[in-house]
């Protein structure tokens, strides 16, 4: 009798969803203070909190997002996945960011295999 042999399934490394969202509130938080000083909206001593509205976060902004994360992938990211018109505020972009982030990063793995 011939042994039957199954091949087993390829486990999908898991997204590293934290490291990924950290990556990108980090950026965006260095942007937002460069911008804040820019802008003048930030006391020279840097306590208080900002003058006038919270500055919209614009797509060129996540597309440099986009390309700190890609060290933290084995795939591109393409600028497609940023929203035009941008973003008004940090959340917003890692609500819209990490699930598309997700789905890339299940696809490569499931075409890897």
């Amino acid at each position: 009798m011939t042994p039957v042999t199954t091949a087993e399934p390829k486990t999908i490394p898991a997204f590293p969803a934290g490291e990924i969202e950290a990556c990108i509130r980090d950026f965006l938080a260095e942007e937002g203070a460069m911008q804040a000083v820019l802008h003048g909206t930030v006391p020279a001593g840097g306590a208080g909190g900002a003058i006038g509205p919270q500055p919209v976060i614009d797509s060129l902004v996540v597309v440099e997002v986009l390309i700190e994360v890609e060290d933290k992938v084995p795939f591109a990211l393409p600028d497609s996945l940023v929203r035009a018109g941008g973003y008004d505020s940090v959340d917003e972009v890692v609500q819209h960011l990490m699930p598309q982030l997700d789905r890339r990063w299940r696809k490569h793995h499931e075409e890897k295999s």
